[in-house]
């Protein structure tokens, strides 16, 4: 285990960018994998194209992102972890959360080939609900991140967190659509979830 940690301390000290991508992909079809098999129970029914989409966000969006943002802000407050300069730092990764977010679901909409409106109707109404659980989630753990632990393992360890937090999120989303499938069949269009008697 030391040593592969050392491997990888190794080449993040080399190839930041490319290692942050590489880990983040990993986690995030790990965190897909996860929810689906084990959350949601879909066995043999696993959606593949929704695992490599997931994958690729996580790989060339997500770790790109996060990785220039940890650095900007030491480059901005430094390197102290003093939990002052924690909070500081806190305050600046806050502000790229809303548009970081918005981005992520439009990226998101565009490659599951979503029409222009429903790009706009989940950027209104689940973009909103997706920012205010991640200052609920991440604030604390930034604050963790950000006080003991050294930068070049925050990708990985925020990732890991990541992972949790997308499973919950993906686990409450089906428990409330396997809900509705109880009471009836449903039907989805652009905008909304019409209840019909069966």
């Amino acid at each position: 285990m030391g040593s592969l940690l050392r491997w990888y301390s190794h080449q993040l000290a080399k190839r930041q960018y490319t290692t942050n991508m590489v880990s983040s992909g990993t986690v995030f079809f790990c965190g897909d994998v996860l929810a689906q098999q084990v959350i949601e129970e879909k066995g043999k029914k696993h959606e593949v194209s929704r695992t490599c989409r997931s994958t690729f966000l996580g790989s060339c969006y997500i770790g790109p992102i996060i990785t220039t943002v940890y650095n900007l802000v030491d480059k901005v407050f430094g390197k102290s972890q003093t939990p002052l300069n924690s909070v500081k730092k806190i305050g600046l990764i806050s502000c790229f959360s809303p548009f970081s977010i918005t981005f992520f679901v439009i990226l998101n909409s565009i490659l599951q080939a979503k029409t222009s409106e429903s790009i706009i109707y989940e950027i209104k109404n689940e973009a909103p609900n997706v920012i205010l659980t991640n200052y609920q989630i991440w604030i604390p753990s930034h604050f963790l991140l950000l006080t003991l632990v050294p930068l070049r393992h925050r990708v990985l360890l925020s990732n890991f967190i990541g992972v949790l937090w997308t499973t919950y999120l993906t686990h409450s989303a089906n428990r409330k659509r396997r809900q509705l499938e109880w009471s009836g069949r449903y039907d989805l269009d652009k905008y909304s979830l019409v209840i019909r008697k069966p």
